[in-house]
């Protein structure tokens, strides 16, 4: 079964999906709709030719053969459009960050009695590089006990004035979690898959630097999972990155392209120990396993994932429920800024 999809709007990241859908069999963008004249067809043109255009959102979803949404809208409109897209009862995946736990309870609510799926598009979770990490995190003999998750997701946009002047990143009304939620979504996902999906006990977030209407542009973040712990940066003006580190009771796993890997159809991590030298001068540092693995293309495993999932006529509820836990930690941090990097509890 090739699954019909159509597209609610075009953002730039929007090409990425239809790149994705160009890769798989099990799915094909049979429409695309805009509200602006003319932005539809040219989208297509690019993008995604054959496809159909529509001139509103409500003739899409109108269309009887369109079976799930892809929705790359800004924040601020999403949970509307998700609940649009639910009430015509066509499956939902939708862009990441959402607007706080409560407009997520209404979307995973919306789609549940609807009976279609809901996911959100974070696209590493469905590299096959997770199954490999998780099977190290998991090696007591190697590894030991998972201590510690610390992460970096970071880009330099905002050091651009055009960049900081326009983009909708940096507006309130449009993305008001900042670079919190473009960027430090990942990070708190990437650390609640490492801990088994337990929450955090506690949160504190610092915004070290944000516009004058609070929307963060460089922050740090820390959590608390008993007596283990998970950090991470994520700013809008440092020097690309986006590496992660799991510590454990004996060895380290690091990866230097947790969120998007840097070879298309491949991904790599390696596993150290450091050790005392002679006297204690040096600290050695030891390579227990070095790989690289062929995954395929994340983003296209995303989406015939959840095209596999359109087909069987099944919805798994795993995904809802992880897109609902990382809004709550998100929700909290915003919280724990808003009072100086207080300590938020979760329990």
């Amino acid at each position: 079964m090739v699954v019909q999809w159509g597209i609610l709007g075009c953002a730039g990241i929007a090409r990425k999906f239809c790149a994705s859908v160009s890769r798989i069999d099990n799915a094909v963008i049979a429409a695309v709709a805009s509200r602006t004249a003319g932005k539809a067809d040219d989208f297509i043109a690019e993008n995604c030719p054959g496809s159909k255009a529509y001139a509103s959102y409500e003739e899409l979803l109108a269309d009887a053969s369109i079976e799930a949404v892809y929705i790359p809208v800004p924040t601020s409109v999403k949970t509307e459009l998700v609940l649009k897209v639910a009430a015509a009862k066509k499956h939902v995946l939708v862009e990441k960050p959402l607007a706080s736990a409560a407009d997520v309870k209404l979307m995973i609510d919306a789609c549940k009695a609807a009976g279609v799926q809901f996911m959100d598009n974070t696209m590493f979770l469905h590299n096959a590089r997770q199954d490999s990490i998780k099977s190290v995190l998991s090696d007591g003999g190697m590894f030991g006990d998972l201590r510690h998750v610390d992460s970096t997701f970071s880009i330099d946009c905002a050091n651009d004035e055009a960049w900081a002047a326009d983009n909708i990143r940096m507006k309130r009304s449009l993305e008001p979690l900042g670079c919190l939620g473009d960027l430090g979504w990942y990070n708190v996902r990437l650390t609640l898959w490492a801990f088994q999906y337990s929450l955090p006990t506690s949160v504190s977030c610092t915004y070290v630097e944000h516009t004058e209407e609070m929307v963060p542009t460089h922050l740090m973040a820390q959590m608390r999972f008993g007596n283990k712990t998970g950090s991470f940066m994520c700013s809008f003006k440092s020097a690309f990155r986006n590496s992660a580190e799991f510590v454990g009771s004996k060895a380290v796993l690091s990866l230097e392209d947790f969120v998007v890997t840097g070879k298309l159809d491949a991904a790599s991590y390696k596993v150290t120990q450091t050790t005392f030298g002679a006297k204690d001068e040096t600290f050695p540092l030891v390579t227990l396993k070095d790989e690289e693995l062929k995954t395929g293309v994340q983003h296209a495993k995303l989406v015939e994932t959840f095209s596999g999932l359109v087909a069987s006529g099944k919805v798994d509820e795993t995904w809802p429920e992880q897109t609902y836990q990382t809004q709550l930690v998100l929700d909290a941090m915003v919280k724990s800024a808003e009072q100086g990097g207080m300590w938020i509890s979760l329990q």
